[in-house]
């Protein structure tokens, strides 16, 4: 037991020491924490010193999952319902320019590379979801949450989270034994939407009462443990109906709107946010195989697959209201744990070879870390 805690102990040293010093040295020079938690990632992962094994460590795999969740929870958070719900419009047509796209280009390109038709469109449809916590990391750090651009960009995320998603269900029923049926399919995305927009619609009425009532209590700490709580029952109520847990709990945080403790449960949530998200990245980074891509046709698919999602992202900010395009396109652009769960079921259906599996993973990489790079240059404009 206690060689056990030690070992723990010492992960979670150099990974949130590493991580910070990293975050220190980089912010010096202009660039994004985030970036130094990859590159740190990448440094102690299997393919390098081989000190962290993302795989088959269940306690970095449980904070990982804990950071994410922590994190998009804080979003939703200091995300203002009305600002959200003012940009839905530009939302949807962000989100399904970028669907048309991929499923169009992607699908074209995977079979002009020698894909047959189902893997192509499978690649396409990978390359549909944004990394909503990565999205709202870069607007955060960058303080355009709350600007229009970022209202779209975050509106946009969940819905590709969604679409990709659905997707990722019509695939695994295809994939199955029995008949594909299409009628099931529909109604599992439709199911996804009602989830969304009916959880806010209750949660928005019913949290307000609820934390009134934990009010009269006066006991020490109720108010941030009830969030918290709040949070993971929603992700694992999120997760148990085909969803992704980051769905739930960016929905339990616009719940929070019209709480009274709202503020002060958002500081405490950042304390949060600044010990467990460091892990979900240092994971993100350590998931890539440095030996796979070694040889050049790895390599050569990577860079084509990160030119592809990120030239059309960019197209799909074309969407966005004038002004906001380049932002709202560049702010798309990253990729994450919904493109992980893609490449994941695409290897146990046999739609992914090992190659293209590594090259999914370099591209969500290389979105991540390009990314910041290009919001910077935007910015300055």
């Amino acid at each position: 037991m206690e060689s056990e805690f030690t070992q723990v102990a010492l992960t979670v040293i150099i990974i949130l020491g590493g991580a910070k010093l990293l975050a220190v040295l980089l912010e010096r020079v202009g660039q994004e924490a985030v970036l130094g938690e990859l590159l740190l990632g990448i440094a102690l992962g299997p393919s390098a010193l081989g000190l962290l094994h993302p795989k088959g460590d269940p306690i970095l795999m449980f904070l990982a999952d804990l950071g994410i969740v922590v994190l998009v929870f804080y979003i939703g958070l200091i995300a203002e319902l009305d600002l959200l719900m003012r940009a839905w419009r530009p939302s949807v047509r962000v989100a399904l320019l970028g669907a048309v796209i991929f499923l169009g280009g992607g699908t074209l390109l995977g079979v002009g590379a020698g894909l047959s038709l189902l893997s192509a469109l499978f690649v396409g449809a990978a390359l549909i979801a944004t990394s909503l916590g990565k999205v709202g990391r870069f607007l955060v750090e960058a303080q355009r949450i709350l600007h229009p651009a970022g209202m779209t960009v975050l509106g946009a995320a969940l819905l590709d989270d969604l679409i990709a998603l659905w997707l990722l269900a019509g695939f695994q029923a295809w994939a199955a034994p029995r008949p594909f049926r299409w009628e099931l399919l529909v109604l599992e995305g439709l199911g996804s939407l009602l989830f969304l927009v009916g959880g806010l619609w209750v949660g928005v009425r019913l949290v307000p009462r609820l934390f009134r009532l934990l009010d009269t209590l006066e006991t020490r700490g109720t108010t941030i443990v009830a969030a918290l709580v709040f949070c993971l029952a929603l992700a694992l109520l999120a997760k148990s109906l085909g969803l992704a847990l980051i769905v739930g709990a960016f929905a339990a945080g616009l719940m929070f709107e019209y709480v009274h403790h709202e503020r002060q449960i958002t500081r405490k949530i950042e304390t949060l946010v600044d010990l467990f998200v460091p892990f979900y990245f240092v994971k993100a980074g350590a998931l890539l195989d440095l030996s796979v891509l070694a040889q050049w046709w790895v390599c050569l698919g990577a860079v084509g697959l990160t030119v592809l999602a990120i030239v059309g992202k960019l197209l799909s900010g074309l969407g966005a209201a004038r002004g906001t395009r380049l932002l709202v396109g560049i702010g798309m652009i990253p990729r994450g744990e919904v493109g992980l769960i893609f490449a994941t079921v695409g290897m146990e259906l046999g739609l992914l070879s090992k190659e293209l599996y590594a090259a999914l993973l370099a591209m969500i990489v290389l979105t991540t870390f390009l990314t910041p790079l290009l919001l910077q240059l935007a910015l300055r404009r």
